[in-house]
């Protein structure tokens, strides 16, 4: 039975409330160039823009185990072309290959999968299925399998029988060498495959129910042969850069439904014996998938954004699914690469910006990534630059300071400010303190932090910035970009030092380190010329007047005046950096710009700089950081052949000129800044030791916004504000710090309301005796929107019934209103209005 996603149409926003649904992207073959990439805790997969298999890449080897796995469909017919018919005709062989019914298929792509339909023969729908399993809720523990799955149903909706053939093709090299042995498993009823070398690395490979035939053969040409199926010869005698092939012969009667699986299981570390008992042992395919949509279900609906702007609502959901695909557990602990399934390194830097916007997801992820930067850091307290996840090796890049100390910091300072943790704080304070007093070790005579890194190789290892790898390139000497970071990271050490019970006195120490730094960088790092920051005074004592994308961190980091940081971020908000995928890098006009080269730093477009943007626009152009929001996320979707990118997966980079991506496919590091941007600055949350400060930075466009679910202090809060021309309030779950009025209530109770809108968002609360349920319209016209309330309301009870009108800045009148006539309702709402409804139990 075909597993329901939910909805199926392209690009919906999840807003539309009831019991809780995943959105979906459809789209036609013809629109893409490569198909998603999914991932769990042991296994990291591509796939084509056909709905193969690229690449099947277990987490614990640096390599690939499956190359291409593909599936062709045959129907029985001999063919008559040019007078010959070949011997396999002669033996009595009546199957060619099919290919989809006018070379069209549609594309899902799901948080849980990739879903790919199209006909054959003119009459048999094919679903092809492709997912891997997400079934772990304890990020401590490997529960999923390293197996990827493709399910296949076929519907025969004619009225004739069809005979069909099935086969599956798996290149079982990967990129290892080309010396693979294999056997047929009876047991598994699947092919085992290892290299001649290793039998400790294994391909596990099988079709349920029980594949009719298989082999292992060279023969690459016979996957696309448009003539020839053969049946297969229950074979395996050949060794090399082979194919394993499973085959299966069906009959489909007028109506009738055949589904199968494909598994392909990569082991890495484990006896044949072992992987071939967990192989077996997992979980059937609908049964896999029916749980790893529900983990995600549950998941992705923590920290959920509910504002006018459909797109940014839809990039926060997104943004959680494509965190969830990059958390793995390697031999060194649970986290993620800096690019799945091809290295293994963990970026200090990228786990830290990581753990901002993770911290309002799966904080037990962020609390194992800290876990493991504290275990790398230096006996001198500086971080490294990156730790190999599969080795444990450390490197530096030969440099004494870059981001990575501060950023650890203020990763930490981020993770206890949302968790309210204090026992973890006393564990993991130490490693804070060793970093801060690193970093203020690290001054020069004008009291700046100075990196006196040289690169005499020419390549990275003179570049304190997050734009390290730059060849024949250096920025060294007195970065702004690691000044700023330094002083904020000196300010977070000290207020972590006051929520301890035993190094309050380091407070003081730190609160002095990080006003005499921040001095400092007013002092020598503003280009008087122009009253923006000077990129770098660089070791040899040379000033670069360099105008980049870095100058959002001292707006970021809050090391500037509000003069400077608004004159930073109109500057960087001119067309010389604007596109329409984001913000570039480099500007346009600079000498140095190269679009296209040096991993898009020297002017290519980053939306995780884009969203950097975002939050540092929001106190001074709220404008500008909901355009800087929805910019990139937009772009993923936006013609995805010509831009190398996939709907909903947010990629690396692109072209500043072509805006095309030339990086990652699913790039770790950008999905967590989107959700922070959004969660602090769209929603206004400021952490606290305390209740959270809440003051929602909206354009003035804009009415309302809200946050459901979030996670906090171990915890949840929901809340929503309205503006009511000049005054605004909030409505809120629990008690926060606020400019608005605040209206208390107890509880979320949205999933208990149905909205039947695609352009409508909702948040309903609740305390003893009364309801408060904002309803907003999303799209660009006045909308009626449906709403059923029969799980809120109890039908036989009155209730008095009053309604905020946004559109005319007023309550309506009150009226009384039995319970059984308010379980359904309609409400007609502006382009970004809302109506807020009040009901009261009399």
């Amino acid at each position: 039975m075909e597993t329901d996603l939910g909805p199926k149409t392209q690009a919906v926003p999840q807003t539309a409330l009831g019991p809780r649904r995943l959105p979906a992207f459809t789209i036609p073959d013809t629109e893409l160039g490569m198909g998603a990439s999914l991932g769990n805790s042991a296994v990291w997969i591509n796939t084509k823009s056909t709905g193969a298999i690229e690449r099947v890449s277990p987490i614990k080897c640096p390599e690939s185990l499956f190359g291409t796995i593909i599936i062709r469909y045959a129907g029985t017919g001999v063919p008559l072309s040019d007078g010959w018919l070949g011997p396999a005709h002669a033996a009595g062989s009546s199957y060619v290959g099919v290919r989809p019914d006018n070379n069209v298929r549609t594309f899902e792509i799901h948080p849980a999968c990739q879903r790919v339909t199209f006909t054959i023969v003119g009459a048999v729908r094919v679903v092809e299925t492709t997912f891997v399993p997400l079934l772990s809720e304890d990020t401590e523990a490997q529960d999923d399998p390293p197996i990827a799955y493709q399910s296949i149903l076929l519907h025969n909706a004619d009225v004739y029988q069809h005979n069909l053939r099935i086969t599956a093709y798996a290149r079982l090299r990967g990129s290892t060498i080309a010396d693979i042995q294999a056997r047929y498993d009876e047991r598994c009823n699947a092919i085992v495959a290892w290299n001649r070398g290793d039998r400790r690395s294994l391909r596990i490979f099988a079709m349920l129910p029980k594949a009719m035939r298989y082999s292992t053969t060279f023969d690459f040409g016979s996957v696309y042969d448009p003539s020839h199926v053969h049946a297969l010869t229950n074979t395996t005698d050949v060794e090399g850069d082979i194919l394993g092939c499973l085959q299966t012969d069906i009959t489909l009667e007028p109506g009738a439904v055949h589904e199968c699986c494909l598994k392909a299981g990569a082991f890495v570390g484990v006896d044949e014996a072992q992987a071939l008992d967990t192989f077996c042992d997992s979980l059937a395919s609908d049964v896999a998938l029916q749980r790893t949509i529900e983990h995600l279900d549950e998941r992705v609906h923590f920290t959920e954004i509910v504002a006018p702007d459909a797109l940014i609502n839809q990039g926060a959901l997104w943004s959680k699914v494509n965190m969830r695909r990059v958390m793995a557990t390697y031999p060194q602990g649970r986290a993620f690469t800096n690019d799945p399934g091809n290295t293994p390194n963990l970026v200090v830097r990228d786990a830290a910006w990581f753990i901002f916007g993770n911290d309002y997801f799966m904080p037990e992820f962020s609390r194992s990534l800290l876990k493991k930067l504290i275990g790398i850091q230096y006996r001198n307290g500086k971080m490294p630059e990156y730790t190999d996840a599969i080795t444990g090796k450390i490197e530096d890049d030969g440099l004494n300071i870059n981001d990575d100390t501060p950023l650890f910091i203020l990763a930490a300072h981020h993770h206890f400010q949302a968790t309210g943790d204090k026992a973890w704080l006393q564990e993991a304070y130490p490693a804070v303190a060793r970093a801060a007093r690193y970093i203020l070790s690290q001054r020069d005579k004008r009291g700046l932090i100075f990196c006196n890194a040289t690169d005499p190789r020419g390549y990275v290892w003179a570049i304190a910035s997050w734009r390290n790898i730059i060849p024949l390139y250096t920025i060294n000497g007195a970065v702004t970009e690691i000044n700023a970071e330094c002083a904020a990271a000196l300010r977070a050490a000290a207020e972590l030092a006051a929520q301890t019970d035993d190094h309050g006195a380091d407070g003081p120490e730190f609160s002095a380190g990080y006003q005499s730094l921040r001095d400092a960088i007013n002092s020598h790092l503003i280009n008087p010329e122009n009253g923006l920051f000077y990129l770098n005074i660089d070791a040899e004592g040379n000033v670069h007047t360099d105008v980049t994308g870095d100058e959002v961190f001292p707006v970021i980091f809050r090391v500037c005046d509000d003069e400077t940081a608004f004159r930073i971020i109109s500057r960087l908000n001119a067309p010389d950096f604007w596109t329409p995928a984001g913000l570039r890098t480099a500007s346009r006009v600079d000498p140095l710009y190269d679009p296209s080269h040096y991993s898009g730093l020297m002017g290519g477009v980053w939306p995780g700089l884009t969203w950097w943007y975002a939050f540092a626009a929001a106190p001074y152009h709220p404008e500008f950081m909901v355009r800087a929001l929805r910019s990139s996320f937009e772009h993923y979707g936006t013609d995805p052949k010509k831009n190398n990118t996939v709907p909903g997966q947010f990629s690396e980079w692109f072209d500043g000129e072509s805006l095309t991506n030339k990086g990652m496919r699913l790039s770790p590091w950008e999905p967590p800044r989107f959700l922070w941007a959004a969660v602090e600055g769209v929603c206004g949350l400021t952490l606290t030791s305390g209740v959270p400060c809440i003051n929602p930075l909206i354009p003035l466009e804009w009415s309302w916004v809200g946050l459901r679910r979030l996670r906090y202090h171990g915890g949840e809060l929901s809340y929503f504000m309205i503006r009511k021309g000049t005054i605004s309030q909030i409505y809120t779950t629990a008690q926060v710090e606020s400019d608005s009025e605040m209206q208390l209530f107890s509880r979320d109770v949205t999933d208990d309301l149905a909205v039947f809108s695609a352009s409508a968002a909702a948040i309903a609360l609740a305390k003893e005796n009364e309801f408060a349920i904002l309803v907003g319209n999303m799209g660009d016209q006045t909308s009626t929107i449906p709403m059923n309330l029969s799980r809120l309301v109890d039908a036989n009870t009155n209730y008095m019934v009053r309604l905020f009108n946004s559109e005319r800045g007023a309550w309506e009148e009150p009226e009384e209103e039995l319970g059984s006539e308010l379980s359904t309702l309609a409400l007609s709402i502006e382009s970004k209005g809302f109506r807020l409804l009040n009901l009261a139990r009399i």
